[in-house]
């Protein structure tokens, strides 16, 4: 969650910069903030997940395997 800390929240920036394309790549800092809320809740859409923005036990799954393709245009 925002302001959040630490290496799990580190280790969720490094899996969710695999996407490729347009979303952003987050800095790998180890802090919970609104770019990247941004970013997991748009991955949860494009695995079909509740867009909480929570990491939860399914997102770290779809993180450690992503789908191929989103369809869902990242938020502007």
């Amino acid at each position: 969650m925002v302001g959040d800390t630490g290496v799990g929240v580190k280790q969720a920036q490094c899996l969710s910069n695999a996407w490729g394309g347009e979303p952003p790549k987050l800095t790998l800092d180890g802090v919970f903030d609104s770019v990247m809320l941004k970013k997991i809740e748009w991955i949860q859409g494009c695995h079909g997940l509740p867009a909480s923005g929570i990491i939860e036990d399914r997102t770290w799954q779809v993180l450690y395997h992503p789908a191929l393709d989103c369809y869902n245009p990242y938020p502007a």
